[in-house]
């Protein structure tokens, strides 16, 4: 016969056994999860370097820009081109002329992913199309106007415009070439014009009088999607300072 004692540290013991679990086991993370067989990507890159997916204006310099590592090797194919491009990165003029639809390839090399795919030979391929549209018979896509704000004052709303418009020189001449105008950046600033370099998706400017409100603003401006755009830009802080500071004006197309 067992004494008290024993029978107590007994219950004790199973009472502990009772209500132990074990710890929850932590998955091992899959290595492979959103691993794709053909990662290849590549954009294009309007003058100043404004990003557009498919469309841009001729009589510029277009650079085609591929991925970083892992890849280490590339092979470009642009149109008709009987050229190879080789580099991660490069630019080609397009003349005025050159306006149509070009097939663009890159074929780029990286380290074999066969933990994941058994197949792959580290060889990717990825073919996109490029169309190319005159100036003077398309209207820029990055026309419009959109309300938003700095990021550093989001409360902060208005409206910036881009268009296109009659000469400021030479309004009542209809034989003047029209000119692309920026308004409203930084706020309040209703500068008649900029002195602005458009392209299909972006633009870059550089105001260089401190009148009409404005600061001596300069900086790019690209859309983002359709609807929003991206404006990077500079401004001095007051009349008075020479002091420059970096602002990023992010807005929605309301027009």
């Amino acid at each position: 016969m067992k004494t008290p004692v024993v029978l107590a540290l007994l219950g004790g013991a199973m009472l502990w056994a009772g209500c132990h679990k074990d710890a929850p086991v932590t998955p091992t993370p899959d290595p492979c999860l959103g691993a794709k067989a053909n990662p290849l990507s590549f954009r294009f890159l309007e003058n100043y370097g404004t990003p557009t997916p498919d469309t841009a204006f001729t009589k510029q310099t277009i650079t085609f820009e591929g991925p970083g590592a892992p890849y280490t090797a590339y092979q470009w194919q642009v149109g008709g081109d009987p050229r190879s491009f080789t580099q991660r990165k490069f630019s080609l003029y397009f003349p005025e002329a050159a306006n149509g639809t070009y097939t663009v390839r890159l074929i780029a090399t990286r380290p074999p992913n066969r933990q994941c795919f058994a197949k792959d030979d580290g060889v990717d391929t990825l073919t996109q199309t490029l169309t190319l549209v005159n100036r003077t018979q398309q209207r820029a896509a990055v026309y419009g106007k959109f309300l938003g704000s700095n990021t550093d004052a989001p409360r902060d709303t208005f409206t910036v415009r881009v268009f296109s418009g009659p000469d400021y020189h030479q309004p009542n001449d209809p034989a003047a070439a029209p000119y692309d105008y920026l308004r409203n950046l930084g706020k309040g600033c209703q500068s008649p014009y900029f002195e602005l370099g458009l392209t299909w998706r972006g633009f870059d400017f550089n105001y260089g009088r401190n009148d009409f409100n404005c600061l001596t603003e300069i900086g790019t401006g690209y859309l983002i999607t359709r609807d929003s755009i991206r404006i990077d830009y500079s401004q001095f802080e007051s009349d008075h300072t020479f002091k420059r500071v970096n602002r990023v004006f992010k807005g929605r197309r309301v027009r």
